[in-house]
């Protein structure tokens, strides 16, 4: 749990240090909108999670525990990966295309792993936060149009 906290930490401190965070000043944003200072909050929470999510398929134990920790360790790899290319790359598709597939991997985790109730609660915190990020790029998309 400590290692996912710490990278997600290291992630959102490098984009802020670089400046690398930031919207484009031109873009409108919905009003139901979080601060940025809060998105990042909120996914070192669910950073959190995540390693708490494999700490349970670990401690469980079972046949596919294994699998299932690198699963979820797969989710924290996608997770952390999804500030640099959305940053680097950017565009409203690839936004959108990174929230799905995200959101794929961390049901599909909910569902696999659906009988331990830790995993379902902390990677379904995932999801739905997730869920809501699409929604926040559907709105910029409509306020803003699309952007490559």
């Amino acid at each position: 749990m400590a290692a996912a906290v710490a990278l997600a930490v290291i992630t959102n401190g490098t984009l802020a240090i670089f400046g690398l965070a930031r919207r484009p000043m031109h873009e409108i944003w919905p009003t139901f909108a979080p601060p940025g200072p809060a998105i990042g909050a909120i996914w070192v929470v669910l950073f959190a999670a995540m390693g708490a999510a494999r700490w349970a398929v670990l401690r469980e134990g079972g046949t596919h525990a294994k699998n299932d920790a690198r699963a979820i360790e797969a989710l924290i790899a996608i997770a952390l990966a999804y500030p640099f290319y959305t940053h680097f790359i950017g565009g409203h598709a690839i936004e959108l295309a990174g929230n799905i597939v995200t959101f794929a991997v961390a049901i599909a985790i909910v569902i696999r792993c659906r009988d331990t109730k830790v995993v379902a609660l902390c990677v379904g915190a995932v999801a739905i936060w997730v869920g809501l990020a699409t929604v926040l790029v559907g709105a910029l998309v409509s306020l803003n149009g699309w952007t490559v």
